[in-house]
């Protein structure tokens, strides 16, 4: 199973590519898009590029399930109502699935199951990471 991990932040969704080899071990990909950002999210035609664009990564990559690590809803720690719509187009990604996992889940995992790291991974992709990561050890 190929998973793509994906926290969303202001107007875009950061991607991480996992898997798991033949000996259990989660390996990261590098593909050239790591990030997908949405311009303007009151213009039709950039929510449909942006969808086209989430749709042609999934094919490219071979995605069985993206990642989305969640975003609370109200308060102050509240995400954003594009950070909504971003995650409603990753939703709607034909032949993929989607997940969720929250903030307190993923702190939790990586304290206590996460050993180490792939080497060079760019620190804006770490709860991407984490969130697959999550759901290729936790099923």
């Amino acid at each position: 199973m190929v998973v793509c991990g994906c926290e969303i932040s202001a107007k875009e969704v950061r991607l991480a590519i996992l898997r798991r080899n033949d000996e259990g071990i989660i390996e990261m990909r590098r593909p050239k898009t790591t990030r997908i950002e949405l311009e303007d999210d009151t213009s039709d035609d950039e929510l449909r590029l942006f969808l086209a664009a989430l749709h042609d990564f999934s094919r490219e990559n071979e995605i069985d399930t993206f990642v989305i690590k969640t975003r609370a809803k109200k308060g102050r720690m509240a995400g954003g109502a594009v950070s909504f719509k971003i995650e409603t187009l990753i939703q709607l990604v034909e032949g993929c699935h989607t997940r969720f996992v929250s903030p307190v889940a993923l702190a939790h995992f990586a304290k206590k199951e996460v050993e180490e790291y792939p080497e060079k991974l760019p620190v804006y992709l770490k709860n991407a990471f984490l969130s697959g990561a999550y759901v290729l050890t936790r099923g």
